[in-house]
């Protein structure tokens, strides 16, 4: 109950909130910019402090799989298909590691090309 009152008085008394949404837009405008520049249809839903990334024409999670796994070789994790938290812990620095491991990530994905079409006895269903 202790740590749960303290948690609830910072989230009241500093700027937590703004910081996470500040991060999150970071991101998420990051990421669209980087993207883009590799053509890759990217949909982010969610709130900006909870982002989740998807691709476009990727039923069965192929592509999302294999840039979460390109990210992770970088250093840095991502889900594949679960909105992700954004933490009062993280940097901007944090934001422009994950853009350039994003950049690579996403150059990996375009080079994958066709072996990335879907297996639509895979694909999810909504």
């Amino acid at each position: 109950m202790a740590a749960g009152l303290v948690t609830l008085d910072r989230i009241k008394n500093t700027p937590y909130l703004e910081n996470i949404q500040s991060l999150g837009q970071a991101l998420r405008s990051g990421m669209a910019g980087v993207a883009d520049k590799w053509g890759v249809g990217l949909r982010q839903t969610g709130p900006v402090t909870m982002p989740m990334f998807l691709f476009d024409n990727d039923p069965d999670l192929r592509k999302g799989y294999l840039w979460c796994s390109e990210m992770a070789s970088r250093g840095i994790y991502m889900h594949p298909f679960h909105n992700m938290f954004i933490s009062n812990a993280l940097t901007m620095a944090d934001i422009e590691e994950t853009l350039a491991a994003a950049d690579g990530a996403f150059k990996a994905l375009v080079a994958a090309g066709s072996e990335l079409q879907p297996n639509t006895r895979l694909a999810l269903t909504a």
